[in-house]
């Protein structure tokens, strides 16, 4: 996960963030004998640069009256 935070310019908790939240986000892979999930970089990288941002309403543009 650190590495693939490194290679997005991203924070390792924005990634565990998408991977809670969203089902499409590429599942990791085991190599046998392993405990650690690892993910395919460039399939990782495809999926961010393809995702979908919504982003939150601005809550600093707004007047309270």
């Amino acid at each position: 996960m650190s590495t693939l935070a490194t290679e997005l310019g991203v924070s390792r908790q924005a990634l565990h963030t998408w991977r809670r939240t969203h089902d499409d986000f590429p599942q990791p892979q085991r190599q046998p004998g392993s405990t650690r999930d690892q993910w395919d970089v460039e399939e990782v990288r495809r999926y961010w640069q393809n995702r979908d941002l919504r982003p939150g309403a601005r809550t600093d543009l707004t007047t309270e009256e």
